[in-house]
């Protein structure tokens, strides 16, 4: 993965969500692994899970998403902001699909074992379906392939790819 500043990774799209919670920002940002950073609005604490701890690059993007608007607003969800970010997800499923598929992409390429980029198919797949997005069927397809190259033993794999007919077969059943 190429190295990226602060803005970079904003302007990518690689922070995938930012809850205010309080005076505290809460965020997951997506670089050579995915990291979540926490901002103390009030004193400027804060800490990544990023090797540095805080101070970084990721906590730059955080700021810069913060500031541009992209957040929710969550005053009380505690040590749970990631419920609260999905929960705002499940809410703007259009807008939850496009995390889902970043998050995703990303976990092709980082996530050894495939339980994540597995559960994120699985989700993905859910999230199209509900919002009638068949056009993103043959991102959801090569995803699928990329997974079964990188875990061609699992039978997860199979069960990933009757998903993806599955879908396919409910797009061709409204197209009728």
């Amino acid at each position: 993965m190429e190295k990226m500043d602060g803005e970079a990774i904003y302007l990518s799209g690689r922070v995938l969500w930012v809850v205010k919670s309080r005076e505290e920002l809460h965020a997951k940002v997506l670089d050579d692994y995915p990291y979540y950073v926490r901002i103390d609005l009030k004193n400027g604490e804060n800490i990544c899970t990023c090797p540095s701890g805080g101070n970084c690059k990721h906590l730059e993007a955080v700021k810069l998403a913060y500031e541009h608007g992209f957040y929710f607003d969550c005053p009380d969800s505690g040590m749970f902001p990631e419920a609260c970010a999905f929960s705002m997800l499940n809410e703007v499923p259009g807008l939850g699909l496009e995390v889902t598929l970043k998050e995703l992409r990303h976990a092709l390429e980082t996530d050894e074992s495939g339980s994540s980029a597995a559960m994120l198919l699985l989700r993905a797949a859910e999230l199209v379906e509900r919002t009638k997005a068949w056009k993103k069927i043959p991102v959801l397809e090569d995803a699928v392939k990329e997974y079964s190259s990188l875990f061609p033993d699992y039978d997860l794999t199979e069960r990933l790819k009757s998903r993806i007919e599955l879908l396919l077969s409910k797009r061709s059943g409204e197209k009728r």
